[in-house]
């Protein structure tokens, strides 16, 4: 590890290299700091690098620290708000007895029928995979019908189309033309989930972050930055 000291501050971080890299970057997730490294770069050249931009690490790791701190874990209790497709909607919890047990849409709030006489400590962690089981299944359902629309709309075909759980990622693609998403993106609105699956159908094209690349973004979905920073700003809640 290495340490990046501003005035009476000390941030960790850690140097590593990368054959996918093109460029130094600085990355901050779950409020850790690493710096990706491409082949030809020096440790060195680096860590002058984390120097010459430690003002900006120190505000956006201090940002994302509050955020962080202002999301309150799910209890998963009845009458708590739960997002799908970015609105809020009552959990309501129905204890039945039954061969099987899921979690349903029904009239406008999400409903979720489990066995009675759970314990106190089973009973939300029941709660919790039901509602993710029917998250997924949403994903499974809706967002390739999303991905089809914009392949369509870019002139831009694909490979194969995975609904993943990932941690650390909305999207990505391969140079094989696959794409990949998070299924915790059903939870926003259906502008961030536009935005994530534009933003891998145009790595297709560019597969970089060049003017090129953002050009087609907003050609394709002219309040692109509205929906970016929705999901900069929400997106740790989807993960809660």
């Amino acid at each position: 590890m290495e340490y990046l000291h501003i005035g009476t501050k000390v941030i960790e971080y850690e140097l590593r290299k990368s054959s996918k890299a093109k460029r130094v970057s600085i990355s901050i997730k779950n409020s850790r700091v690493s710096v990706a490294i491409p082949t030809g770069f020096t440790f060195e050249y680096a860590k002058n690098f984390m120097e010459d931009n430690k003002e900006w690490v120190l505000k956006n790791l201090q940002k994302q620290m509050s955020t962080s701190q202002k999301i309150k874990p799910k209890d998963y209790t009845s009458g708590e708000k739960l997002l799908y497709r970015g609105r809020s909607y009552p959990l309501i919890i129905e204890e039945i007895i039954s061969p099987e047990y899921f979690a349903v849409f029904k009239g406008s709030r999400i409903v979720v029928y489990i066995p009675p006489n759970l314990t106190a400590e089973k009973k939300p962690h029941m709660v919790k995979n039901l509602i993710e089981e029917w998250y997924k299944g949403q994903a499974q359902k809706l967002l390739p019908e999303q991905v089809d629309y914009y392949s369509r709309m870019l002139n831009t075909p694909f490979n194969r189309l995975k609904i993943k759980d990932q941690r650390t990622r909305w999207g990505s693609c391969s140079n094989k033309g696959n794409i990949n998403l998070n299924w915790r993106i059903i939870m926003a609105p259906h502008q961030v989930a536009a935005y994530v699956i534009i933003h891998e159908l145009t790595h297709l094209r560019h597969m970089n972050h060049s003017k090129d690349f953002w050009n087609m973004v907003e050609e394709s979905l002219p309040d692109y930055k509205k929906w970016k920073k929705w999901l900069t700003l929400n997106g740790r809640e989807l993960l809660t």
